[in-house]
C-alpha cells in the first residue's frame, strides 16, 4: 500500500495524476479511483454492479473481507472456452466470481485484499495474506515476506509468516509482533514466524505458497508458546 505522502510526492514530482483501475479479462466490469482515495480501487464504472460477498454469496457490510463479485446489466457476456463447468461455477447465482478478496469502506470505495485461494480462515474470520504481508513489509528491517495458512489444533487455520530480512538487519520476534499488533486486526496477527534466507519463487518471481505450506511449523517461533497473547481491543475490534 502506498502512503498518501508518497502518492502526493510522486504526483507533484512528475506532474501526473494517479488513477487506479480494477478490471479482468474474464468478464466486463471496472472499478475506478480518480478522486485520490489512496489505496482504493475506486467505485463501479457504468452500470455494472459490484459486491463483496461471503462464501454463501451473501453481501457483506463495510470493512468485512469477502470475494469480489460483479454482474453486467445484460447478463453473462463471456465464457471459458470449452469449459462449461468452470463457466457455470464462475457465474453462479448470476454474479461473476472474480476470485479476488476485497472490502468496502463506509463511502462505498472498494479495496483489494489479495486472492481468495491465498486467504486464511482463522476462528471464523477471513484473513487476507496480502494485507498481512503489506504490513510486515513496512517494517524497515524486512525485505519481503509471505503469509500463509498452517493447520490449527482448534480447527481452521493459524497464521504463519516467512520473513526475509534486509541486508545487515536484525529484529526480535516480539518486536515484529508488536509492529503487527498496532497495524492490523487482532485475529490477523501471525502466530508463527520463521526467518528465512529467501522465499521460494517461480521463474516469474511469484511466491510458491505451496512450498512454504509444506514446511509446516517445524522450527518456527510460536508467539503463544512464548506467552504472547493477542486479544480483541476496542481499537482492533
Amino acid at each position: 500500500a502506498c502512503p498518501p505522502s508518497v502518492w502526493k510526492e510522486f504526483e507533484d514530482r512528475f506532474g501526473v495524476k494517479i488513477i487506479e483501475v480494477y478490471g479482468m479479462v474474464d468478464s466486463p466490469g471496472f472499478l475506478m479511483n480518480d478522486v485520490d482515495r489512496v489505496g482504493s480501487m475506486g467505485k463501479p464504472v457504468g452500470e455494472v454492479e459490484f459486491r463483496v460477498v461471503d462464501d454463501n454469496d451473501n453481501p457483506l457490510p463495510a470493512d468485512k473481507i469477502g470475494e469480489l463479485v460483479f454482474r453486467h446489466p445484460k447478463g453473462q457476456l463471456s465464457h471459458y472456452h470449452k469449459l462449461p463447468d468452470a463457466t457455470a461455477e464462475a457465474y453462479r447465482n448470476g454474479w461473476f466470481h472474480s476470485g479476488d478478496l476485497a472490502r468496502t469502506d463506509e463511502d462505498g470505495f472498494y479495496y483489494f485484499c489479495g486472492r481468495k485461494k491465498a486467504s486464511i480462515r482463522r476462528r471464523g474470520e477471513n484473513i487476507s495474506a496480502w494485507e498481512i504481508e503489506t504490513v510486515v513489509n513496512q517494517h524497515p528491517a524486512v525485505l519481503e515476506s509471505a503469509a500463509y495458512a498452517v493447520p490449527s489444533e482448534l480447527g481452521e487455520d493459524e497464521v504463519k509468516i516467512a520473513v526475509v530480512l534486509a541486508p545487515n538487519e536484525r529484529i526480535r520476534y516480539e518486536e515484529l509482533i508488536e509492529f503487527c499488533r498496532d497495524r492490523m486486526a487482532y485475529y490477523a496477527v501471525p502466530r508463527f514466524i520463521e526467518f528465512v534466507d529467501e522465499l521460494p519463487k517461480t521463474g516469474t518471481q511469484r511466491i510458491q505458497y505451496a512450498a512454504l505450506k509444506a514446511r509446516g511449523v517445524a522450527g518456527a517461533w510460536d508467539r503463544e508458546r512464548a506467552g504472547i497473547k493477542v486479544q480483541r481491543t476496542r481499537a482492533s475490534a
